[in-house]
């Protein structure tokens, strides 16, 4: 039995088939809170008074599902979310990240159905070195109840 050693051409189809799978998963639209590329320079801003207002970054297709976890006792429930690479993709060249874990790193949590959650990790899942997925395990939070404008 012969290996196939030729050159694969990446293309687009496991993106394509990641969104429509999150999309026929019963997909839904989620948000990022992410800092706002320029601070508040008012006197009440600089010393912390007043409360940072975050840009809700929009990512669809994704699920959002309890995580298979073993519970702990005292520890809160983890949650996971499966988001599509291109939406992610489409972030990061709107606000000219380097990269999607810069995305993530500048990121404050996400907002899922009116409640927050913070990113306990992330991974990717790829084909051919190009990713099509992207996993966050969440955490509920309940520092982040802030009115978001």
């Amino acid at each position: 039995m012969g290996s196939d050693l030729s050159v694969r051409n990446a293309n687009q189809s496991p993106l394509l088939m990641a969104d429509a799978l999150l999309r026929a998963g019963g997909g839904i639209a989620v948000s990022l809170l992410v800092a706002p590329a320029t601070g508040d320079s008012s006197d009440a801003g600089q010393v912390g008074i007043d409360a940072p207002n975050f840009q809700l970054l929009s990512l669809s297709p994704a699920i959002f599902r309890k995580a298979r976890a073993t519970m702990q006792e005292g520890r809160p429930p983890l949650y996971e979310l499966l988001i599509s690479a291109s939406s992610v993709q489409q972030q990061v060249s709107a606000l000219q990240f380097t990269s999607a874990d810069a995305l993530f790193d500048s990121a404050a949590g996400v907002e899922i159905n009116d409640g927050q959650f913070l990113i306990e990790s992330r991974s990717v899942s790829e084909s051919l070195g190009q990713v099509y997925l992207y996993r966050l395990l969440l955490r509920e939070s309940h520092a982040l109840l802030q009115s978001i404008p």
